[in-house]
């Protein structure tokens, strides 16, 4: 991609009715930079830094903020000047020189008390000059020499004792003038006469340069001398025939030769070096105000005009050059075209011409109105306007087509030209130096702006609500022989424009350029021009493509661009002319750029126009600088920082604010910004011209504070500030180390209570383990009652039985023994009956069932023994059979006896045992 070229402002100031295209000029009027009317003196610190001496003070400009230092007995500065870090001033009874401190503001030295008393009362200093190592301070009543090395002043001997006007360095060399004592020069400290006051006269010198051998002097009245040595000869300049002979303050020499005048009621005017005036600024086309106090050439060749109110800048070294018509006489430009010299411009109020040498632009009789199109076509000069079409010769106007509104003419074949109209098309016919309209192309009613004819003859037609028409005629011109409209639902026809570029037809929406494609027969968006500008922000879908042009014109919101072909290869070379779109202020929609004559340009803007050319200009060394640091609480006064060292801020003054900026004041481009913080962010900002940016409630930790300015296409290197925001104190290191210990004792109790709560629960374990084991114990212990009360339970059922068959047994013997007694006769029945007996009482039968109770039910007879120890073996029986609960009947055969008996034996035992009455002797027994 090609170099971007820069505009060099964006802010033009009124230019005068007569014609006059001045380079760019911007003007600061004491309500932009908050200080007096009056400015002194200028100069220039290293930094690119602007100084003023202003009525007020020291006024300071770094190009985006002003600042202004009043002196100790607050009085008017008149004089300046920059030495390496120091800008001294001068003033009413106060001399002395400022310095930067640590914290980039401008601090106060007096000299005053280095004058030792010779400073007369109401002294002034009026001029500042450096001088082998010394500052020379001016005033009426003598000159000054202070050595900053030894820090001490002395004064000129002045034996004449006359007011000294003036001291001029030329060459390393100090004039000085006396009042009505002539010219002298400083020759080894010694004061030398260099012209008498005989030859010199009463002239005041303004200004004093060497011109080859000779001294040259420009007076207060703008007289011009020549001193060779001997006679002090008078030069006539045209300039005294066209201003006469106007009252200057200061001149100053431009390296091209010309000679700048600051006047007093006149303005600036620009001379060449034979004395023909070049340019005029003053109040009635660029200046707020006509009277020069100082004038100064920057590092960037610009010309600084201090004023009796205000400040101007004028970039005498731009290649642009700007004609403004505030007063409305023009109107907005919406066409051009030159020719010999001759300027026709096409305006929303009609055609106007400036020929060659007149100063002044006419209107052409009858071409009032809305101009759309003025152009060289088939060797004339025609006009597209509101109501027509107009044949121009020189400033003669012959309207030839009496249609609505004529957009664009062009040229169709050697002989037809074709016009684009509100209502659709029509054609001139070319018959010698004579142009005949024809009859409107029937049945295509549509606006018609923009016209291209391709190499098959076609006609191609932009319509911003309709697309793009391709169309082929017959030979007649009156019938369409096919047509085709090409639509783009995806945009916006509204600004749409069409051309042509190396022989391919165009389409260009704001948003998208469309090439149409012959094999597929539509507009694509996929191509070089399209991918080329799409990172640009358009304000318009125009881009113009004039006839035997090589490049094609683009408007963006920033700036004007073009597009050519590249030298060395088949792609596209993007350049880029910053003008801003407030600057240009054309409707959107009706930009317009026409090619005077070698690469010089017309671009027509709302209220005038703006010549350049597309040469390349030099790259601007731009730089930026870190002018202030604050730092703060959050909604209190924030505090200087110091620049020179490692900020380290207290934790509370976590919201810092930065000030930057870039001094480039002989581009008027404005200046953009991008910066990060690393240890927030790592990403750049986007681009913003605000010169300052703060950042609040910054975490502790340390930060890098980066900036960066961009000034047109050049970028500047960025600068740095490094940061520490200190821990609270809550976060200290020995706070950490608090909250560390904090922390392990926290551990620690958490690990008692954790080992006590383990043993807690070991031991809660261990009691519902136990708890546990007793109920499985006690499990086991009811299964074992319960197996015994079964096993019991078995056993009395074999004590029952066996009881029973016991019982049924003696029973049955008894009952055997009854039917034996009825024939006891017999010897053997007896022996029987005897033997039944004995079985009947055998003890072993009682063992039996003793050791049978004794299992089915241990402690029986312990119990009952233990309670009543009174007990015989037989009541230990009956007891037995009635824990059984034997009835009386059951247990007769049991003891032999008879139930009468076992009455009595129950009888007898309740007396032992000592129940009542009330207690049944069995169920006593049962419940033991």
């Amino acid at each position: 991609m090609g170099k971007k070229l820069t505009i060099l402002s964006l802010l033009f100031s009124i230019f005068s009715v007569l014609g006059q295209e001045l380079p760019p000029v911007v003007n600061f009027g004491p309500n932009q930079y908050s200080a007096g009317n009056q400015n002194w003196m200028i100069a220039q610190a290293d930094n690119k830094n602007l100084y003023f001496a202003n009525s007020t003070g020291l006024l300071e400009y770094n190009g985006e903020n002003w600042n202004l230092y009043p002196v100790p007995n607050n009085t008017i500065v008149r004089s300046l000047k920059v030495v390496r870090d120091r800008i001294y001033t001068g003033a009413y009874m106060e001399a002395g020189y400022w310095e930067k401190d640590e914290f980039g503001a401008l601090t106060y030295t007096s000299l005053v008390s280095l004058f030792n008393g010779k400073i007369s009362d109401g002294e002034q200093f009026w001029d500042i000059e450096y001088l082998d190592d010394l500052v020379i301070f001016r005033s009426f009543g003598g000159i000054y020499f202070y050595d900053p090395n030894e820090n001490v002043i002395t004064k000129m001997q002045n034996p004449l004792e006359r007011p000294v006007s003036g001291i001029f360095k030329v060459e390393n060399e100090l004039f000085y003038q006396l009042v009505n004592e002539g010219l002298y020069k400083i020759n080894n400290g010694a004061p030398q006469l260099v012209i008498p006051y005989d030859q010199l006269g009463d002239s005041t010198i303004m200004h004093l340069f060497f011109d080859d051998e000779d001294l040259s002097i420009i007076s207060g009245k703008t007289e011009f001398f020549s001193w060779n040595g001997n006679i002090l000869k008078g030069v006539h300049k045209p300039v005294n025939e066209e201003l006469g002979n106007p009252n200057i303050l200061d001149a100053i020499n431009l390296p091209n030769g010309d000679i700048v005048l600051g006047t007093v009621g006149k303005g600036v005017v620009e001379i060449d070096s034979d004395g023909f005036i070049v340019n005029v600024f003053n109040q009635e086309n660029v200046l707020l105000n006509n009277t020069v106090l100082d004038m100064f050439i920057d590092t960037e060749n610009n010309l600084w005009a201090g004023l009796d109110y205000g400040i101007s800048s004028i970039d005498l070294d731009s290649s642009f050059r700007s004609f403004q018509d505030n007063r409305g006489e023009i109107g907005s430009v919406y066409s051009s075209f030159e020719k010999n010299g001759a300027l026709y411009l096409g305006t929303n109020q009609g055609l106007y011409l400036r020929k060659k040498g007149e100063s002044k632009f006419k209107l052409i009789d009858g071409t009032n109105g809305q101009v759309w199109f003025v152009d060289e076509v088939a060797g004339q000069i025609l006009c597209g306007q509101d109501s027509g079409t107009f044949l121009i010769k020189e400033d003669n106007a012959v309207k030839i087509c009496d249609r609505l509104g004529t957009w664009v003419v062009k040229k169709l074949d050697d002989d037809i030209l074709i016009q684009g109209h509100y209502n659709g098309l029509s054609f001139l016919k070319k018959t010698g130096d004579n142009l005949e309209a024809l009859p409107m192309l029937p049945d295509f009613p549509h606006s018609s702006k923009f016209i291209e004819i391709d190499e098959r003859s076609n006609i191609w037609i932009s319509n911003e609500h309709k697309g793009v028409f391709k169309m082929h005629l017959n030979d007649s011109l009156n019938s369409i022989l096919n047509i085709e409209n090409y639509k783009f639902s995806e945009e916006s026809g509204i600004t749409s424009s069409l051309f042509k570029f190396n022989d391919s037809i165009y389409y260009s929406s704001r948003e998208n350029v469309y090439q149409y494609n012959k094999n597929q027969d539509k507009f694509l968006k996929e191509n070089p021009i399209n991918s080329l500008i799409s990172d640009l922000n358009r304000i318009s879908g125009r881009i113009i493509s004039e006839d035997g042009e090589n490049k094609i014109w683009g408007f963006a919101n920033d700036g004007i661009f073009y597009i050519k072909n590249a030298q060395l290869s088949k792609d596209y070379d993007l350049n880029f002319i910053f003008i801003d779109q407030d600057f240009r202020n054309i409707a959107v929609g009706y930009e317009n750029i026409s090619d005077l004559n070698d690469s010089d340009y017309l671009l027509g803007i709302a209220n005038g126009y703006l010549r350049f050319n597309d040469k390349e200009e030099n790259e601007l060394n731009t730089s930026i600088n870190l002018d202030e640091i604050y730092v703060g609480e959050l909604d209190a006064s924030p505090n200087s920082v110091r620049l020179d060292e490692i900020g380290d801020f207290d934790y509370k003054t976590n919201n810092i604010f930065f000030h930057f900026s870039a001094p480039v004041h002989n581009k008027y481009l404005d200046a953009v910004y991008s910066y990060r913080l690393l240890g927030l962010s790592p990403k750049w900002s986007e681009w913003s011209n605000s010169p300052e940016v703060n950042f609040k409630n910054l975490n502790f930790g340390e930060y890098i504070f980066e900036v960066k300015a961009k000034v047109g296409d050049n970028v500047t290197e960025s600068v740095t500030y490094e940061f520490e925001i200190d821990r609270p104190y809550y976060l200290s290191t020995i706070a950490v180390i608090g909250y560390f210990i904090i922390f392990l004792l926290i551990l620690y109790f958490i690990h008692v209570l954790n080992k006590r709560h383990h043993k807690k629960s070991v031991a809660e374990n261990e009691r519902a383990l136990k708890m546990k084991n007793l109920e499985a114990e006690q499990e086991i212990f009811k299964l074992k009652n319960e197996k015994l009360e079964q096993d019991m339970a078995n056993k009395n059922r074999e004590l029952a039985v066996s009881t029973m068959s016991l019982i049924k047994k003696n029973e049955f013997l008894t009952s055997i023994k009854d039917k034996l007694k009825t024939s006891e006769g017999s010897t053997n029945v007896k022996s029987v009956i005897k033997t039944i007996d004995k079985d009947i009482s055998e003890e072993d039968n009682w063992k039996f069932f003793k050791k049978a109770f004794s299992n089915a039910d241990k402690d029986f007879f312990k119990k009952i023994k233990a309670q009543h120890p009174e007990l015989t073996s037989n009541d230990l029986k009956l007891c037995a059979y009635l824990r059984l609960n034997l009835s009386s009947k059951e247990i007769a055969p049991l003891l032999n006896i008879s139930v009468k008996s076992v009455e009595i034996k129950r009888y007898r035992l309740r007396k032992k045992m000592n129940l009542d009455r009330e207690t049944n002797l069995t169920e006593y027994i049962l419940a033991l």
